[in-house]
């Protein structure tokens, strides 16, 4: 493109040199070529008088088999529509984007007429960007968009003590699960439909927070409403008409509004449920539909296609170096020795639990549904290539009542777990001691379904191995009369000292499972 330009400028003597591309945009289905060309607010007189000249002349030296469309718009500075574009533009930099805020961004306009835009970044951040060189893309960035001449200066701020201990967590203790792909969506299929082609990767909806200038996001369209507004003075009745809808991505949806012009207000029609599109806009707390609840106000949509077989980056935490509300018991005694030490050859460790690391473990609920209820106690066994190590119990505070058919089941009163740790604060200890650990438990799915519900909020993921005593007993052991614990318990000569209290609960299906990891291979 600069021998077109260069080219450009021969042909026509050097008297339109300050026009600079500032971008292309190819659309392969329509088979046209959009150049766009900025040029001088200074310069607005000349253009109009040559624009014919100017478009001609560019399309006779732009050899191309698609439909060339040139161009060509005035270069105004304006600052506050000048973020706008700047935070779109540096949604595909996540490192950068999601510690900036408008507050950072600071323009000084120069009396030569020039603007010094300065980005107060932290002293990380800042380090980050001088390393990777994005000072460099932003400066193509404002040469690409804007003809008066910007000075970008990025300013290293040092933490204060409160603000690296409020980020900490968020920077010292996550991690992603795939740390080189960030948490993005890249469309593909991208066409242009309204406003400005979108060609960013979109953040997920779960991550969007209240207020910001400017996101893009990507979906599925849902349920689309057409509403009317109050009208302003001098506006028509089709000014009042605005649209309603949501879209839906991988992580989430969220409620989007669409205020369409007199252009597009028919184009608008063409968006239909069921469409997936990559959108920009602003997004706002939405106060009607309560606390937390957030609106995304659209500019620009453009069609497209969301990847398949998707699966979003997991922002996980980190294990805990220390346990910090449960701390485990080491398990020892007056001897210690294996736990298959006996007299009888069929006692000795079954190869199977060499080299492995198993957590037995059992919870106490206040009922089945991990979406409503509440977990009240944790207990589990840790066994370490065949020996127990240590144990880890501890009671919950459910902030409710406990159910009487529970109290009647388990014995545990409100008395006993008022005041004790909370789940957010036992999973975390929790998450620690399951680390590497294969996890087992009598129908074990129903527990760790709890701690994975209660868990996943906490970005406490426990994508352990399972094992099953309840299924191991049915493969091996087929014709018991049923396969509950207490039956599993006698039938191998088990003791449970509390039944339905979770640490009696898994210190005996811990025993269990060591009669039936002998039959394992």
């Amino acid at each position: 493109m600069e021998k077109v330009l260069s080219k450009f400028n021969e042909l026509t003597e050097n008297k339109f040199d300050f026009i600079k591309l500032s971008s292309v945009n190819v659309n392969v289905r329509k088979c046209t070529c959009d150049f766009n060309f900025i040029y001088p607010a200074s310069e607005e007189q000349t253009l109009t008088e040559r624009r014919e000249y100017i478009v001609n002349t560019f399309k006779k030296l732009i050899q191309s088999t698609a439909q060339v469309n040139i161009k060509l718009k005035k270069s105004h500075f304006d600052f506050d529509f000048f973020k706008a574009d700047f935070f779109a533009f540096l949604a595909a930099y996540p490192t950068l984007s999601n510690t900036l805020t408008d507050k950072d961004v600071l323009c000084e306009p120069q009396d030569d007429g020039s603007y010094v835009i300065k980005l107060t970044l932290d002293e990380s951040v800042h380090d980050y960007c001088v390393a990777q060189k994005i000072q460099d893309d932003i400066e193509d960035f404002l040469s690409a968009n804007f003809c008066e001449k910007i000075i970008l200066e990025l300013l290293s701020r040092e933490n204060t003590i409160k603000a690296s201990e409020e980020r900490a967590p968020k920077l010292g203790n996550y991690v992603l699960d795939r740390p080189e792909e960030g948490r993005l969506i890249r469309p593909q299929n991208v066409e242009e439909f309204i406003g400005k082609i979108i060609y960013e990767p979109a953040g997920y909806i779960e991550d969007v927070t209240a207020p910001k200038e400017v996101a893009v996001l990507c979906g599925t369209v849902s349920k689309i409403y057409e509403q009317q507004r109050k009208p302003k003075e001098g506006e028509t009745q089709s000014d009042k008409k605005f649209y309603k809808f949501s879209i839906e991505d991988y992580t989430g949806k969220i409620s989007c509004v669409y205020f369409p012009t007199k252009k597009t207000v028919e184009q608008f029609g063409l968006l239909t449920q069921g469409k997936q599109i990559v959108a920009r806009g602003k997004i706002d707390e939405d106060t009607y539909r309560g606390e937390g609840a957030k609106s995304f106000i659209i500019k620009d949509i453009s069609f497209c296609t969301l990847p398949e077989n998707f699966v979003p980056n997991r922002l996980r935490r980190r294990v805990p170096d220390e346990y910090s509300s449960v701390f485990p018991e080491k398990y020892v005694e007056e001897k210690q020795f294996s736990l298959f030490e006996a007299q009888v050859e069929e006692k000795k460790i079954p190869p199977f639990m060499l080299g492995k690391t198993f957590c037995v473990f059992d919870i106490e609920t206040t009922g089945f549904n991990p979406d409503s209820d509440k977990i009240i106690e944790i207990g589990a066994v840790k066994v370490c290539d065949g020996k127990i190590t240590e144990t880890f119990s501890t009671f919950i505070d459910p902030e409710i009542p406990i159910p009487e058919r529970i109290t009647k089941l388990t014995h545990i009163e409100d008395s006993d777990v008022k005041g004790q740790p909370h789940v957010e604060e036992v999973l975390t200890d929790f998450y620690k001691f399951t680390d590497g650990a294969i996890l087992v438990g009598q129908n074990v799915q129903f527990d760790h379904g709890f701690i994975k519900a209660y868990g996943a909020p906490l970005h406490i993921f426990f994508d352990n191995n399972l094992m099953d005593t309840l299924s191991l007993a049915k493969t091996y052991f087929p014709g018991l009369k049923n396969y509950k614990l207490g039956t599993l318990t006698k039938f191998f000569n088990v003791e449970n000292k509390g039944a339905h209290r979770a640490i009696y609960d898994a210190w005996a299906t811990m025993e269990v499972f060591t009669k039936l990891a002998a039959k394992l291979g």
